[in-house]
């Protein structure tokens, strides 16, 4: 949101501009470009950054005018999917080995894209994986699904996505297409933000097959970098030299770790499960949205995931000092919906179209409403505005597809 006006982009990549009293449009910028998201706008510098499955823009804020553009993506398997990161007047993005065609194909990789923010001219560029370990033909990986860190000093810390193919295929059983750990996937990696050099990297799961993605926005705070993944695991680093400072464990966890057996078995968490959106910091508290939702896998093939209405969510506090569960609730639908945090208070909000608000401290629920279709965006404060996206068909006959308003109060 910008003074009265909240803007938003959806999944066919389109910009719109709201009154922020009234909800009304004011200007719409139609891309028409699907978009498997997650996605967004950003703003600085007087303009509105964001993207298309294919190139990086910057809008007029007030009239929706395209200021530049610029084609990021190298080959029709690989899409940008990511909302743009602004520092130093520089925005950030990332391509991924994926878009609406399919994902993951044979050679696609995520680059990481530094451009002036005036023009759009790249600055520097990073590629997501070091090689691609074995056999182009076959493999790929990396990219950036949410926005990096950026801390005082210009360093950007970037949680990176997963190697494929995965589980593996007939001839190549658990990834032996892509021998060794599969540097930099499912790796939190500092670069220097004026240059793109890479500073230093840790690595959460090596020679990842199970989709395993590193994905959550880093959060800095006290000297430490914490993010998260789908492997269901919360880690926090310093930030300093990375040195693994804690790890912990949310939501189900079941065959989840080593080779996969030749027959097939219920993995937990599956390759839409653990941490699947951003997590929020208040005080000492870091809130984890998490879900259960299996996967059935083997060595050389995964047979899907489970329906989302037969999966399970939860919401838990931690202490980001250490990791230490401080309070925690089971949810009965998956949770997509990240936390967000005002003063005392912290949101979610999970696919059957409940949010929920909780007590920072205690986790007492406090609130909690049904929209008319299912979630899976991220309530957002906007003053005195609570603002939740509803557009998941979810469980719902006939959805009401609408961004909704809540008044906060004091």
């Amino acid at each position: 949101m910008l003074g009265d006006t909240v803007y938003l982009q959806d999944l066919n990549s389109n910009v719109y501009a709201l009154d922020r009293a009234t909800g009304r449009v004011r200007w719409k910028h139609l891309f028409n470009a699907p978009n498997v998201g997650p996605n967004g706008v950003a703003y600085g510098w007087g303009r509105l950054y964001g993207a298309t499955v294919s190139s990086a823009f910057a809008l007029d804020p007030a009239t929706g005018k395209v200021v530049w553009s610029r084609k990021l993506t190298r080959n029709g398997h690989e899409g940008i999917e990511i909302a743009p990161q602004l520092y130093d007047h520089t925005v950030l993005y990332s391509t991924v080995p994926s878009n609406v065609t399919g994902s993951y194909r044979p050679g696609a990789y995520g680059v990481v894209w530094a451009l002036k923010a005036a023009t759009g001219a790249p600055l520097w560029n990073f590629d997501t994986v070091d090689g691609l370990w074995g056999d182009p033909a076959v493999n790929g990986g990396g990219g950036l699904w949410y926005p990096p860190a950026v801390d005082g000093q210009g360093h950007v810390y970037l949680a990176i996505a997963n190697p494929a193919p995965f589980p593996g295929t007939k001839t190549s059983p658990n990834g032996a297409s892509r021998p060794g750990p599969n540097l930099y996937t499912d790796s939190l990696v500092v670069l220097d933000g004026r240059t793109g050099k890479l500073l230093w990297y840790r690595q959460a799961v090596a020679h990842d097959v199970r989709d395993y993605d590193l994905a959550i926005s880093p959060i800095l705070t006290g000297g430490m970098a914490i993010t998260a993944g789908k492997m269901g695991r919360v880690y926090a680093f310093r930030a300093a030299d990375g040195k693994r400072l804690w790890s912990t464990p949310v939501g189900k966890h079941e065959n989840d770790t080593g080779p996969l057996p030749n027959g097939l078995v219920d993995v937990f968490p599956g390759t839409l499960g653990g941490v699947e959106t951003p997590m929020a910091l208040a005080g000492h508290r870091l809130f984890v949205p998490w879900l259960d939702l299996v996967t059935r896998a083997s060595a050389t093939t995964s047979e899907g995931i489970g329906l989302m209405r037969d999966g399970r969510g939860g919401f838990t506090a931690l202490d980001a000092r250490s990791g230490k569960v401080l309070w925690q609730h089971a949810l009965p639908s998956v949770d997509f919906g990240a936390a967000t945090v005002a003063n005392d208070v912290v949101f979610t909000s999970t696919y059957d179209g409940t949010i929920y608000a909780f007590a920072t401290a205690t986790g007492r629920q406090l609130w909690t409403t049904k929209a008319r279709a299912g979630i899976n965006s991220f309530p957002a404060i906007a003053g005195k505005l609570l603002l939740v996206g509803a557009a998941a068909p979810g469980f719902f006959a006939h959805p009401h597809f609408e961004l909704d308003a809540y008044a906060v109060g004091p």
